[in-house]
């Protein structure tokens, strides 16, 4: 037992380090509530559980910046860079801790695979676009983001990209 602690805790240390300095958002890990849920009905927001949009809106409001469906009209990842145009949020390529990286259908991104410090591969947003917490910023410009359901699999997962853009919800627009 004493050996395995051993080595988690070498583990953790050798991914923090490798991973390059990040500056960082309050929020890490999968602690969506709806982890488990297999019953593909809406969240308290209006959005479907497991889908990269209802783990975002569940961040913004953790933040205190709540994103509903039925009164905002945000719709599926595709139309959220329209949405958050509307109701006055600041849209850019600068990416901050605690916005929103955003993908259109289809759209492609620089992708960084663990561990690496240079972009080494493409992601492909699906039909419907892809939004992604952004967790933190690294020195070159990559962010590390908090997803659900990047590739169909409903499931938790993170990656180093560069987004297409960022949304501000709850965070200052950068200058």
């Amino acid at each position: 037992m004493r050996a395995l602690r051993r080595l988690l805790v070498l583990l953790t240390c050798v991914i923090f380090f490798s991973a390059g300095t990040l500056s960082p958002a309050s929020a890490v890990g999968d602690d969506y509530p709806w982890r488990l849920d297999t019953t593909q009905t809406a969240d308290r927001w209006g959005f479907t559980k497991r889908q990269c949009v209802s783990f975002v809106a569940w961040r913004m409001a953790q933040r205190g910046h709540v994103l509903n469906n039925a009164t905002q009209r945000w719709g599926s990842a595709l139309t959220w860079d329209d949405t958050a145009r509307r109701l006055g949020y600041g849209i850019g390529t600068r990416p901050v801790a605690g916005s929103i990286a955003h993908w259109n259908a289809y759209e492609r991104a620089a992708w960084y695979s663990p561990g690496s410090t240079r972009a080494n591969g493409s992601m492909t947003a699906g039909g419907w676009g892809h939004v992604g917490y952004v967790q933190g910023v690294y020195p070159d410009g990559s962010v590390s983001v908090a997803q659900y359901n990047l590739n169909g699999s409903r499931a938790y997962s993170t990656m180093r990209v560069r987004a297409p853009r960022y949304l501000y919800v709850s965070v200052s627009t950068p200058r």
